[in-house]
């Protein structure tokens, strides 16, 4: 029998579940600049802890925008080709993403280009860091990508850095040892 004179004890409160987004962004049908698309496809049958979603997001800027909204991730780990025309094909990017706002005109003119349908890396990053839609520990891993022509498969640069690119999202999720992300200092470049 309880006392009647006694505090209810404090419910324990209930953790809330860490949400981990890996979403790849690629352009299908365009050979190295489908890799996001493609990796998420080779990846998606893999085990991932608890929490962690895999999603193709290979889609307009404002759309990812919205899923973002949605799903509310703690961490997100973006993979894709994006051509910056300074490193050899293959070379790999992996830095933490910058979520301060972009300048206004800048915003407005990809917001306009990814409403007419421009789905690329750095016109998501844009839209979503305008609407707020990364979490503070955002991580972007990006190929230079060798072969930008229309058609299947990738060329043999990209292909090589399929593994090290799972090996670097593993490491982001904690499933490789440390799961410290670098510091903007520390961005990785492998190649």
């Amino acid at each position: 029998m309880t006392d009647p004179t006694s505090t209810p004890a404090a419910k324990p409160k209930a953790k809330k579940k860490r949400r981990i987004l890996v979403g790849g962004i690629g352009l299908p049908w365009l050979r190295d600049l489908d890799f996001g698309t493609q990796f998420i496809r080779r990846i998606e049958g893999e085990t991932w802890p608890e929490g962690v979603y895999v999603e193709d997001m290979s889609f307009s800027g404002h759309r990812v925008l919205d899923r973002l909204m949605e799903l509310r991730p703690h961490k997100v780990i973006l993979v894709g080709c994006m051509p910056r025309d300074v490193d050899p094909a293959g070379t790999i990017r992996r830095y933490p993403l910058d979520v301060d706002l972009p300048e206004d005109e800048d915003i407005t003119e990809r917001l306009a280009e990814s409403i007419g349908g421009i789905i690329d890396l750095d016109h998501i990053l844009a839209i979503c860091r305008w609407g707020k839609g990364f979490p503070p520990d955002t991580v972007v891993i990006e190929i230079e990508p060798g072969d930008r022509s229309f058609g299947l498969g990738f060329s043999e640069e990209v292909e090589e850095t399929v593994d090290q690119v799972l090996a670097m999202v593993r490491e982001e999720l904690g499933m490789n040892g440390s799961a410290a992300a670098p510091s903007p200092d520390e961005a990785e470049v492998a190649g």
